[in-house]
This record gives structure tokens, sequence and C-alpha cells, in this order.
């Protein structure tokens, strides 16, 4: 990557406008998931008298995930600032969103037959191209960095 161009700041605001509702929209979902998803997914879990190594994998799955939305929150609100992060947040976080969303919609299909028995793909498949379009932005005296 050139490296003349690190630390630029951002003059492009359509990407960082970007950037900021992805992390808005992170920041939510995180807060929904804790908060509201717990007792819906986890309670169950925990009174379904699963074995514990079953139990702890799940636990640990969703905490991950939690853990996962929170810090692309704060890895794309950076990203609104620092237009040398934003092609690396969005292969990594956006490209991990984009695969998260293929996921979900894969298993809502099976188990529910429908797109809306696990509506989590409308989120994070949105949010994945929000970031991955606002990377592809131009910035200051350049877009994309080369290689």
């Amino acid at each position: 990557m050139r490296t003349d161009l690190v630390n630029r700041p951002q003059d492009g605001s359509a990407g960082r406008s970007a950037l900021l509702v992805a992390s808005a929209v992170n920041a939510v979902a995180a807060i929904y998931h804790i908060i509201g998803g717990t007792p819906e997914v986890m309670y169950p879990v925990y009174s379904a008298n699963l074995p514990p190594s079953s139990a702890g994998v799940l636990d640990i799955l969703w905490y991950q995930m939690a853990a996962l939305i929170v810090g692309s929150a704060v890895a794309t609100l950076v990203a609104a600032f620092r237009s040398d992060w934003r092609w690396p947040v969005a292969w990594i976080i956006g490209g991990h969103f984009l695969v998260v969303s293929g996921i979900c919609l894969f298993f809502t299909f099976v188990w529910f037959g429908n797109p809306w028995g696990l509506i989590q793909w409308a989120i994070f498949g949105p949010v994945g191209l929000i970031i991955f379009w606002a990377a592809a932005r131009p910035a200051e005296r350049a877009g994309a960095p080369t290689l």
C-alpha cells in the first residue's frame, strides 16, 4: 500500500456520512443484541437443559457476535475520519458482514422457508454494502489505496 497518503484527512462528505450511518446502525444493533436479544435467544438456551459444553459454546458465540458488532461500530466511526482505514475496514468488517448476511439468509430459508424468519441478514447485508460504498468514495488526492 502507498504510505505517503497515510492518515490524511478525509474531505469527501459522502464516505464520511455513510460510515457514520454504518457506525450508528452497528451501535443500535449492539444495544438491541444485548438488551433485547439476550432474553429472547439466550434465556431459552439457558433453560433448555443443554449439556454445559453446548450451552457454553452458544454463550461464547452470542457474546462474540456482540463484540463484533461493537468493534464494527468503533472501526466504522474511526474510518469515517481516517480515510486510510476505509479499505481495510471495508474488506475486514464489510466483507465479514456480507458473509454473515449470506449465512443468515441461507438458514432463514432452511428453518422458516422464507426470508423473514431471521432478519439479521437485512441488517448485516446493507451495512456491509454501505461500508464498501463508503470506502470507494474519493478521498483527498486519491481514491482506493494502490498496491
